[in-house]
């Protein structure tokens, strides 16, 4: 696995819960993303996250994509080729903040 994702906090809202974690980055980037591992909970959902937020402070962009699930990396707005993941990636605290509606 190449992002492994690892809880640090849930957050329950009125009807959504919020879910905040950080993103280890290891191994290779499969072009089109990857999907996570480690993300357990969905709030009861079956549906896709209402919300993902990054934060990070590298050069590279992250982003997700609701339909397939995975975590897309980008660098001055192109996505990273396949391949061994840049020292800027691997070295980086990412947080990924996801926010889920209550059984829906």
């Amino acid at each position: 696995m190449a992002i492994v994702y690892t809880e640090t906090r849930r957050l329950p809202n009125l009807r959504s819960v919020r879910v905040v974690g950080t993103l280890a980055f290891t191994g290779s980037y499969v072009t089109g993303g990857e999907i996570p591992s480690g993300i357990t909970f969905r709030g009861g959902s079956t549906k896709p996250p209402i919300s993902v937020k990054f934060d990070n402070r590298g050069p590279h962009t992250f982003k997700y994509d609701p339909a397939t699930g995975k975590v897309l990396v980008y660098l001055a707005g192109t996505e990273l080729a396949a391949g061994a993941y840049p020292a800027p990636v691997t070295s980086d605290v990412v947080s990924m903040d996801i926010e889920y509606n209550k059984l829906v």
